[in-house]
């Protein structure tokens, strides 16, 4: 049974497995962030499809930290519409609409406990007015947590994909290559990109927003 079809047995259902291959396969771009490359483009392979995603932009998240701004990691968007994703940023979530695909893939230029990733994902989730008791987010959520620590040099991806049924599912990639599955209602890539793209969390949030966007 392919995860999809293990999805559809209940609404909201979170399905956690260790995975041979990457979600993302990024093709390696021109310029790089603190090292680390921004991709030009990248294949994710879902159930047996492999699906081709544009690089939105790439961006620093840094955190303020006893007054000092402290690195956290380099974020690069994807969408499997590029050219209709818009960068404008009060209509750049509502695009994300466009996409059948979306995807954040973020490395980590230090190590940050699991339990912050989580918390600082439920602030920015809170700010945007997400509601914390839906049960696709309370999965995520969980998710996060149980996927331990952000290491450092590792990569942790979100991604989520539209059904044609009006559901979506969220998948979330730990650093060391865990996926957990959450499938949700119609929403459910806004509720969970507004994190980046929605109402910033704080001035590092908004830095990387606007370097995502280009902006």
């Amino acid at each position: 049974m392919n995860i999809l079809a293990r999805l559809a047995i209940a609404p909201v259902i979170a399905f956690s497995f260790q995975s041979h291959a990457a979600l993302l396969k990024l093709e390696k771009g021109t310029r790089s962030i603190e090292g680390v490359n921004i991709s030009k483009s990248a294949t994710t392979e879902i159930d047996k499809s492999t699906t081709e995603l544009g690089t939105v932009g790439g961006g620093l998240r840094w955190k303020k930290v006893l007054l000092m701004k402290t690195k956290v990691y380099v974020a690069q968007l994807l969408v499997s519409s590029p050219e209709r994703f818009t960068k404008k940023p009060s209509d750049a979530l509502k695009s994300l609409d466009d996409s059948t695909i979306a995807a954040i893939q973020m490395t980590f230029l230090r190590t940050v406990e699991a339990d912050k990733v989580q918390n600082s994902f439920r602030d920015a989730l809170s700010i945007n007015k997400v509601d914390l008791q839906n049960p696709a987010i309370k999965a995520f959520l969980s998710a996060v947590s149980n996927g331990g620590d952000a290491s450092s040099g590792g990569n942790l991806t979100v991604l989520t994909q539209k059904h044609s049924d009006g559901t979506e599912t969220v998948i979330y990639e730990d650093t060391n290559g865990k996926q957990t599955a959450v499938k949700g209602d119609r929403g459910l890539t806004q509720k969970i990109f507004s994190i980046w793209l929605g109402t910033p969390a704080d001035d590092g949030v908004a830095s990387l927003k606007n370097d995502l966007l280009g902006s």
